[in-house]
């Protein structure tokens, strides 16, 4: 039998060592507002990638309709949040399921939430005497390299629909 000498044991073991943990990191803060919504970072944590920097870009492409966010990960999109305006009556699950293909989503809060481990959906109802009758969908989407988590996906598709209704999004009747 033929013994190793120590320095080739060791550097054997610190390279093994090396390639089981996980040696990324995250060097950026994770953001607290998406594209003017405040969040708590810990409800975006879970779904960012590590990486050396992350950037939120806003987009409207279709003014006081549509507005879209994009987190990026060293120059990689990997969530998106999109808000909507739409005709009263829509299901949180239809959106899931006919616009984002989910397959057999969950469901939460009255059914006004859907969530699978890559995308989420809430409908934020406008029906008050005083407002247009409309409602206002929330899509959150995580993309490669991003994580997949269901959990995180409804913790933060929570916080940014209970956001949306402290800022009073529903227009006042006009007339």
């Amino acid at each position: 039998m033929r013994l190793l000498p120590l320095a080739a044991v060791t550097a054997a073991m610190v390279a093994a060592a090396a390639g089981c943990g996980d040696s990324a990191e995250r060097e950026y803060a994770v953001p607290s507002s998406l594209c003017g919504t405040h969040i708590k970072a810990a409800a975006l944590t879970p779904l960012l990638p590590p990486g050396m920097q992350v950037s939120v870009k806003r987009d409207d492409p279709v003014p006081d309709a549509i507005t879209t966010c994009e987190v990026a990960v060293d120059k990689k999109v990997v969530l998106s949040v999109e808000r909507e305006r739409r005709e009263p009556g829509a299901a949180a699950r239809d959106i899931a399921v006919d616009q984002l293909s989910a397959h057999a989503p969950k469901s939460a809060a009255a059914r006004t939430i859907a969530y699978t481990d890559s995308a989420a959906v809430s409908i934020t109802r406008c029906a008050a005497q005083d407002v247009a009758e409309e409602d206002i969908s929330t899509v959150i989407r995580v993309f490669e390299p991003g994580h997949k988590d269901e959990s995180a996906l409804k913790d933060l598709i929570t916080e940014c629909t209970a956001a949306l209704k402290k800022s009073s999004p529903c227009e006042a009747k006009s007339g």
